[in-house]
This record gives structure tokens, sequence and C-alpha cells, in this order.
């Protein structure tokens, strides 16, 4: 169902929609780290943001990558 929704015209925009939903979930990793972390400072909130914080990173990086390599069309 999800990979129906996702896929693209081509190889890029496919490539970027899963980019997209890859930093959604980061964020919203992020942000339930941020809620539980006021009640919890220590452990598994902790982790979370971590996760959450490397996630949206690595797909921002490679979205960013994916636009570059549209681009020059590789």
């Amino acid at each position: 169902m999800w990979k129906e929704k996702l896929r693209g015209k081509d190889k890029y925009e496919t490539a970027e929609n899963y980019s997209i939903a890859g930093i959604a979930v980061g964020v919203v990793l992020i942000s339930m780290g941020f809620l539980l972390t006021t009640f919890y400072p220590k452990g598994i909130p902790v982790i979370l943001l971590m996760i959450g914080s490397f996630l949206s990173f690595i797909f921002t990086v490679a979205i960013v990558f994916v636009w570059l390599l549209k681009e020059l069309k590789v």
C-alpha cells in the first residue's frame, strides 16, 4: 500500500519520495523523544532523540544527493 503511494514517475522521484518519508519518520521520533524527555530525562527517550536526529540527517543528505543527481541527469 505505501510502496504504491511513494512510487514516482521515475527513479529519482521515487527516491525523493522515500527520502521525504524518512525525514517525516525522523521528525516523529524526534518529537516523541522531546515529549518523553520532559518526563524521563534518561534512557529510551534520549535514544529516540538520537535515532530521530540521525534518520533526519541521513535522509536529508540523501534527498540533496538525489536532487544533485536529478539535476545532472546521471
